[in-house]
């Protein structure tokens, strides 16, 4: 089942990463870990993660064996601005299930 965000914002491989960064934003978690929550491919993984790093939307938070824990950036003014669009999406789909 697709969240609120992903319908919305649309069901591309970043958006879904994204999706779980953000609600699991309390841990850190390495590629397959993200791969496997998210349900984007491995392959397509190594070319979104990258691009994430590159923009600063995802740090790697700390180094285990060869093991890379990433965790989204809320410092990211780009990744405030979508945090603030994830809850008005919440909020709004909340509203509207209290109505019907």
């Amino acid at each position: 089942m697709k969240t609120n965000f992903v319908q919305i914002m649309g069901d591309s491989p970043m958006n879904r990463v994204l999706d779980f960064l953000i609600e699991n934003d309390r841990e850190s978690w390495t590629m397959v870990e993200i791969r496997d929550n998210s349900k984007v491919g491995y392959s397509t993984l190594k070319i979104v993660l990258p691009r994430m790093l590159e923009n600063n939307l995802v740090i790697i938070n700390k180094t285990v064996g060869k093991s890379r824990l990433f965790i989204i950036n809320k410092e990211n003014p780009i990744i405030k601005k979508i945090y603030s669009l994830y809850n008005t999406i919440n909020e709004s789909e909340i509203k509207t299930f209290i109505k019907a």
